[in-house]
């Protein structure tokens, strides 16, 4: 919680500078108070949604049902994409006005034409402009992407998978965030998809829901619709215990859903034995080391493992443990990415999309996109439920 309230008095500031230095610039506007006017409303309202999120009232984060989604798209866009761009080009621009002040000499002031004001005017009104249009235009390619989620496929070869178990499937969906970006249309499609793929095992990667637990119920209803021969199983995220890990185990075991709290489940598809292992929501470090050593105490060293695990880094310390297969989420795929190398997703994690290797051992990570989002815009990270078929090393060479 100290987190996010740093987090939101940081935005606070933050948003208190940028109205500053535009009611600054808008001095220089025809009709300045109205438009001085429309930015302290903007500006009130990015604050007190701020403050809202900061303080976490269930009663108030439920009204997402009843708010049209680009509000708090807008807000989100605002606070966590357009807002630090708009401080950068500020602190430039006041960089550029002490260089000019203090390194370069002034020359004798002249007249100021009506020209040189009405072009002063317009560049003001355009720089002023940017920041909103491209909180609204953002916001707006982020609403229309809600919703829609591809299937990505993989198939993969693993030394020691069991011959027996030759194209054994599994449907992995993770990052549900059941919330304020999420609708009951998008609950059902996502429980259809899975159901459809007809996997011989779902897994969900955690984060199911995305702030407050007041959205569990319809999220553990879509879980409870899905369905598979050899069961379901999930690990909770980072987003699942905001409101208390407790109550999120405890709502899962009350509706059924078998959920892996650093525990070792054996399933025997077809006939034959393997395991599959969970961890507990860790952050990186020595808590999620911590995790997953507890975990791997309770593996059976004769059956395969497969590692289910939320944050991607986890599989460092499962590979050096021969564990040949982690899946895992958190992600989003980088969310905001530029190119499949640049953008938030190597800038925050060794591990963010798609497959990962490693020979000694042999160990293979699937790092998951999500279905789902916190944020409501994604950039070259689609989102995704993983359907991937498993194989013996041998019969795909």
């Amino acid at each position: 919680m100290d987190v996010v309230v740093f987090i939101v008095t940081a935005f606070i500031a933050l948003d208190g500078l940028v109205w500053l230095r535009f009611h600054f610039l808008l001095g220089r506007m025809r009709r300045r108070r109205l438009w001085r006017g429309i930015l302290g409303l903007l500006m009130v309202g990015a604050v007190v949604f701020a403050v809202v999120l900061g303080v976490s009232n269930p009663t108030v984060l439920r009204s997402h049902r009843i708010i049209p989604q680009w509000i708090p798209a807008a807000v989100f866009v605002w606070h966590f994409l357009v807002l630090p761009a708009t401080i950068l080009v500020i602190a430039a621009d006041w960089a550029i006005l002490l260089f000019r002040r203090f390194l370069i000499p002034r020359p004798e002031r002249s007249p100021v034409s009506d020209r040189a004001i009405s072009r002063r005017r317009f560049l003001t009104a355009a720089a002023l402009a940017v920041p909103p249009v491209a909180c609204f235009t953002l916001a707006g390619a982020g609403v229309a992407q809600l919703g829609a989620f591809r299937i990505k496929r993989y198939e993969l070869a693993i030394t020691g998978w069991p011959a027996g178990l030759d194209g054994f499937t599994i449907a992995f969906v993770a990052d549900v965030h059941a919330g304020v970006f999420s609708s009951q249309k998008m609950l059902d499609d996502i429980a259809d998809a899975t159901n459809n793929l007809r996997a011989e095992l779902i897994l969900l990667g955690g984060d199911l829901v995305n702030i407050s637990h007041s959205d569990l119920p319809n999220a553990l209803d879509m879980v409870r619709r899905m369905e598979s021969p050899n069961g379901l199983y999930m690990v909770q995220g980072n987003h699942d215990v905001i409101g208390g890990a407790q109550r999120f185990n405890r709502a899962c075991a009350a509706r059924g859903v078998p959920l892996l709290l650093n525990d070792v489940v054996t399933l025997v598809p077809r006939g034959i034995p393997i395991q599959l292992l969970g961890t507990i929501w860790a952050p990186p470090g020595a808590d999620q080391h911590a995790a997953v050593r507890d975990t791997l105490l309770k593996r059976d060293p004769d059956l395969f493992p497969i590692l289910l695990v939320h944050h991607p880094h986890a599989w460092d310390l499962a590979a050096e443990n021969g564990i040949p297969l982690v899946l895992a989420a958190h992600t989003h795929g980088g969310q905001i990415m530029l190119t499949s190398r640049i953008g938030a997703g190597p800038l925050r994690f060794r591990y963010w999309s798609g497959l990962y290797q490693k020979d000694r051992p042999a160990s293979n990570l699937i790092v998951s996109n999500g279905v789902g989002d916190w944020f409501p815009l994604r950039i070259n990270a689609p989102a995704e439920i993983v359907h991937l078929t498993l194989h013996p090393r041998s019969s795909l060479i």
